[in-house]
């Protein structure tokens, strides 16, 4: 299906709504996106991945790199949406501790 990417802003957030597959194929679209968010001065990006079905290593890989050149930027990446399979693939990994906002203004996704 590929990847379909839509980016809105509201409040100070650029919001990526992620739609299809993260893979190798589109994984570098999204790195592309995300880093020319945040270069061109955005301090809170949000990755939203509620209309994503899969999620493979490089596409965890890209998510990693953002948010690692997005704190180096005095910028916040986080994860939101996150669902079945995608979920469980950062969970397991443990990088849900990092890219999935906790708890905030908004009720956390997951429920609890």
């Amino acid at each position: 299906m590929g990847l379909a990417l839509h980016t809105t802003r509201h409040d100070g957030r650029a919001t990526i709504a992620a739609r299809g597959s993260i893979d190798l194929h589109s994984s570098e679209e999204l790195r592309t996106r995300l880093t020319e968010l945040v270069d061109a001065g955005e301090r809170a990006v949000v990755v939203d991945l509620a209309a994503v079905d899969f999620c493979d290593s490089s596409g965890l890989n890209v998510l990693v790199r953002a948010y690692k050149h997005a704190r180096a930027q005095n910028a916040t990446l986080t994860v939101t949406g996150a669902y079945g399979r995608v979920e469980n693939v950062l969970r397991t990994t443990g990088l849900d501790r990092f890219l999935i906002e906790g708890p905030a203004e908004e009720a956390s996704a997951d429920g609890r």
